[in-house]
């Protein structure tokens, strides 16, 4: 009666076979890193302590980075810093603006 519901499978074209399983496991590889990548958590700065900087004319993140940055502190840091703050892709400010400067502690 047992040997009834098993069915048994034969190979017929065994390399046809091998790459059928290689792609399927090559693309079950291939998504479980696509889906893994998708859920990857964004870091942010999470600090509610800052400055408000209006730009003017000739600002650049560079010398307001060396303005507010504390002593001893990489000002490459400091820019990175705000541009994350303020979500900038670029480090292109135009005066009028109003930028967020991390409130570091000393």
């Amino acid at each position: 009666m047992r040997g009834d519901l098993m069915k048994k499978y034969r190979v017929v074209n065994k390399k046809r076979f091998t790459t059928f399983i290689v792609f399927t496991f090559s693309l079950l590889f291939l998504l479980y890193f696509i889906l893994l990548n998708s859920l990857k958590a964004e870091g942010r700065i999470l600090n509610d302590r800052y400055f408000e900087h209006y730009i003017i004319d000739g600002d650049t993140l560079w010398n307001i980075a060396l303005e507010y940055m504390p002593k001893k502190y990489d000002v490459r840091k400091m820019v990175y810093d705000i541009k994350e703050l303020n979500h900038l892709e670029t480090s292109f400010i135009f005066p009028g603006e109003v930028i967020k400067i991390p409130l570091i502690e000393k």
